[in-house]
């Protein structure tokens, strides 16, 4: 059975036939195993780019992260600070001490 270009059934006559034959060669196989193995190649250089720039947003996060933490406990402190001195000031306004140094002007 012939499978022609145009399905026509003519007795006789051979017309072109599609070719189901597919050879592989020495050559070509090698140019199959290089161009595997660029993709390969192309594949980890995209992933190890994509590792690489997640990780320097990590650290750039977890930098911000120590600066707002440190930034925290700063602010932590001074507002101990200042509530210590307006309690302070409270108390001895509250017993109605006189301040110790006084300017006499």
């Amino acid at each position: 059975m012939l499978i022609t270009k145009n399905n026509n059934w003519e007795a006789g006559v051979r017309k072109y036939t599609v070719n189901r034959e597919f050879k592989l060669g020495p050559l070509s196989l090698k140019f199959a195993s290089i161009a595997l193995v660029a993709i390969a190649a192309l594949f980890y250089l995209a992933q190890s780019s994509q590792s690489a720039t997640q990780k320097y947003q990590i650290m750039q996060l977890q930098d911000e992260k120590n600066s707002l933490e440190a930034q925290s406990k700063d602010l932590e402190v001074q507002a101990a600070r200042l509530k210590s001195l307006n309690e302070i000031k409270k108390s001895t306004q509250s017993m109605e001490m006189e301040p110790a140094f006084a300017d006499k002007s």
